[in-house]
């Protein structure tokens, strides 16, 4: 995805606009939060960050949203929508096949007369 960013700083705050490629517009503040790792794991985080070619902040918010649970939310509600058009079908699909069974018993009683 191709973003264009436009910041602007206020107090400790920035300020960030992205517009995506498709046109539709997220405003998002982001603010500085200092967190603490064990240096094994930072390493870990500048070499995906580094074979990404992205920062080390972008590494740790992607991993964030790997957890996010609006995300398994809308996730969830797709996959129940999903279900639903698969159940609607499927029983679309049995009242078509028992209507051909009722048109092949029709038929194969009128061959049985003949």
């Amino acid at each position: 995805m191709c973003y264009v960013v436009f910041v602007s700083t206020t107090s400790r705050k920035l300020n960030m606009e992205f517009f995506v490629m498709n046109g539709s517009a997220q405003h998002e503040t982001m603010l500085r939060k200092p967190i603490l790792m064990p240096p094994s794991m930072i390493e870990k985080v500048d070499k995906i960050a580094k074979n990404k070619n992205v920062s080390f902040a972008k590494v740790v918010r992607e991993a964030v949203n790997a957890f996010d649970s609006e995300t398994s939310a809308d996730e969830a509600k797709l996959l129940d929508a999903l279900a639903d058009t698969m159940i609607q079908t499927t029983k679309e699909v049995v009242k078509k096949m028992e209507e051909v069974e009722k048109r092949l018993d029709a038929t194969h009683s009128m061959l049985e007369v003949q």
